[in-house]
């Protein structure tokens, strides 16, 4: 997940100095968060072999903490699918559909719900937790509400077993008052399935911010121009793309 771009928008509405990053991997994104010069960091990464590189990257900077659990709905241990290799960041507590990832390396983590953890209140939460994030935001409880935004991972296939789809997810964040301002996408199929379909992340902003006509504008945006007229050009013009290319190279 580039986060660049995200940050750089949610800073239009309003000012970020603290941040929850749920599914650091490697701590890709420290190095971004660091040039912010944030108050604090949060980081929560349940692998243990990326939790030694996210320290090593941390051991100086006094403004970012580690958690070693994942979150959740609920205070618990489950199982967690571990991918291997190069595919690591598509671990997931979601149970992985039949594919070409190599999912064995599975194991017991434990899981707390954010509401437990008594943190002061925090600006921005990135949710990268490959299908998990309903799950996630669920555990937030009533302390959503001191959110000022979310960037949330999303998908409008089942990649893994009973995941969320991205109108599911969106009608759950505006059931809590939280609406998607901006996204970036990749169309991998305009008619979603099991295989695949389009997937990506979205910032979601506290309705604090937006007047009545803002949210329908957004609502209608990404609910349906978005979701469905953007999906279908975007598609036929990166096939459109492919045909040209093959027709250079026959030449």
């Amino acid at each position: 997940m580039s986060i660049e771009k995200f940050f750089y928008k949610a800073q239009k509405f309003d000012q970020i100095n603290t941040v929850i990053h749920i599914g650091a991997h490697k701590g890709e994104e420290i190095s971004f968060y660091e040039s912010l010069n944030l108050d604090k960091v949060y980081l929560i990464e349940p692998i243990h072999e990326f939790q030694s590189i996210i320290k090593s990257k941390i051991e100086n900077l006094s403004n970012f903490v580690l958690f070693t659990f994942a979150l959740g709905r609920k205070n618990s241990f489950q199982k967690f699918y571990q991918a291997k290799n190069e595919n690591s960041g598509s671990s997931s507590l979601l149970k992985p559909r039949d594919s070409d990832i190599d999912f064995h390396d599975s194991k017991i983590i434990e899981v707390r719900k954010f509401s437990s953890l008594n943190l002061d209140i925090i600006d921005i939460a990135v949710i990268d937790t490959q299908g998990y994030e309903v799950e996630v935001i669920e555990g937030f409880e009533e302390k959503i509400v001191d959110f000022k935004f979310l960037i949330i991972e999303f998908a409008n296939y089942e990649g893994y077993l009973n995941q969320p789809t991205y109108r599911e997810l969106n009608k759950i964040m505006n059931k809590k008052n939280f609406f998607m301002v901006y996204q970036i996408k990749r169309i991998n199929k305009i008619f979603p399935s099991s295989y695949g379909g389009s997937y990506g992340d979205a910032l979601y902003v506290s309705a604090d911010y937006l007047n009545f006509l803002k949210k329908l504008f957004f609502i209608i945006k990404f609910n349906f121009l978005n979701n469905v007229i953007y999906d279908g050009l975007i598609f036929m013009f990166k096939n459109f793309k492919k045909i040209i290319k093959l027709k250079i190279l026959q030449k």
